[in-house]
């Protein structure tokens, strides 16, 4: 039997048990899901956010509106990145996402300075005299290699340094605590790469 042959009858037999037992089926499409990656809106209006597709269904026991006047649902803490202020840093974040990088990461301070020496190293390409931004974040265990890397404003990165580490501690995210990254304002985020021109000039932390 040729390679081709043997290639087809393996997707046959998976399409059939998935078919025969829906719960597998389920298991399936997530799992391609999380492969393959992608975003998803929650909410409408002001309450609208955005998280990874393989995240999604760990926001939908909460409503949108409570979910982030709490910054969390149920145990699941947020570390809110808002678009408005840094829509180069959250262009980095969804088009990560929607590589296959996780949308729940899990914080590890002992793990930052080694996964600082993997990611963002000098030789990366800065044309635009900007700075490296990579995601998963360095203080997270799913940082370090194979990180994805974009050059952002420095202000955004500056911005978003202070930002996580002011959410860590307000939220009361420790060392081996998972955590939801969400993107507010997910209109704002820029549509395009950074080319020298910071589009949230205006904007405060």
């Amino acid at each position: 039997m040729s390679v081709k042959s043997r290639a087809l009858l393996v997707v046959v037999a998976v399409a059939a048990v998935a078919v025969a037992v829906p719960e597998v089926g389920t298991m399936i499409g997530d799992g391609f899901k999380n492969l393959i990656g992608g975003v998803e809106l929650v909410g409408e209006g002001e309450t609208q956010f955005m998280v990874a597709a393989s995240a999604a269904s760990q926001v939908s026991r909460c409503t949108p509106q409570k979910s982030l006047e709490e910054k969390a649902c149920e145990d699941l803490k947020f570390v809110i990145l808002d678009a408005a202020k840094m829509p180069f840093i959250t262009r980095n974040v969804s088009t990560a996402w929607k590589a296959g990088h996780p949308g729940v990461l899990t914080k590890d301070s002992t793990r930052q300075a080694d996964n600082r020496k993997k990611v963002c190293l000098p030789s990366f390409p800065r044309p635009y005299g900007g700075q490296c931004d990579e995601y998963p974040f360095a203080s997270s265990r799913q940082g370090g290699a194979g990180s994805q890397e974009h050059e952002v404003p420095a202000r955004e990165n500056q911005c978003q340094g202070g930002t996580l580490s002011t959410k860590y501690v307000a939220a009361r995210i420790v060392d081996g605590d998972d955590f939801l990254v969400v993107i507010t304002h997910p209109d704002k985020i820029a549509p395009g790469p950074f080319q020298g021109i910071d589009i949230a000039l205006g904007q405060s932390c």
